[in-house]
């Protein structure tokens, strides 16, 4: 039987007793499995198989690459993720990131330390919106959608510290070649990379935050069910 830690992505009741479960998991990746009893089996699975919990799950490999998922073993509770309204939202749409940025069995363990990461920064009660953009950033790039915040995409040049954002284009171009309205607004190299800045403008992290939601809808061709909560937040 194997088993490696694990959070839970999606679960989808079946029948009665079972659920169709997706993991991200340390070493696999994202996975589907089948846990059987699930709905009903408090010994083996209760509370344990929800989000912002992570767990150890453990599971037969199946041919036809069907997992069957026996019980999880709690690893870490991060509480505050579940009883903050806010940090309810924020978990929730880190873990819609990390589904639609990974395909199925893809191993991406440093994604898994950057949930990790930004889960605990959240339940130790640090300040949400520069964590989470900070996370967006770490997670596209290594999911390779990183945006290009260096060379300008029309001339190749380096486009500065402030140019306009393309999200089409997938990145800056610079305001000798970006003056027009499809270019988007312009953005700040240097704060994406403050943590300091972050704290002390969070009104610009919004922006940035939704920003590069957009991008990730536009070049993933998903919708995140997050982007509605979050077009609409306010500082």
């Amino acid at each position: 039987m194997n088993g490696q830690e694990a959070y839970l992505l999606r679960k989808t009741p079946y029948g009665e007793r079972d659920y169709v479960l997706t993991l991200f998991t340390r070493e696999s990746g994202k996975i589907s499995g089948f846990a059987k009893n699930a709905r009903t089996s408090g010994k083996r699975f209760g509370g344990r198989i929800e989000p912002f919990v992570l767990f150890r799950a453990r599971y037969k490999e199946k041919s036809g690459g069907l997992r069957l998922v026996d019980d999880a073993e709690t690893v870490k509770v991060f509480r505050r993720l579940m009883e903050d309204i806010e940090l309810f939202l924020w978990g929730s749409l880190a873990l819609e990131i990390v589904d639609v940025l990974t395909p199925k069995d893809a191993p991406n363990e440093e994604m898994f330390e950057a949930l990790t990461g930004l889960f605990t920064e959240l339940d130790e009660g640090k300040s949400a919106l520069p964590a989470v953009l900070e996370f967006q950033l770490r997670t596209l790039a290594l999911s390779g959608y990183e945006p290009n915040l260096v060379a300008c995409a029309e001339c190749g040049n380096d486009a500065g510290d402030r140019a306009y954002f393309s999200i089409r284009r997938g990145g800056v171009v610079c305001t000798a070649c970006g003056s027009r309205a499809e270019n988007g607004g312009l953005i700040s190299r240097e704060f994406l990379g403050r943590r300091d800045l972050m704290e002390l403008h969070l009104e610009n992290v919004v922006k940035y935050v939704k920003l590069f939601l957009r991008f990730t809808e536009y070049h993933t061709e998903r919708k995140l069910n997050s982007s509605k909560f979050i077009e609409e937040l306010t500082v």
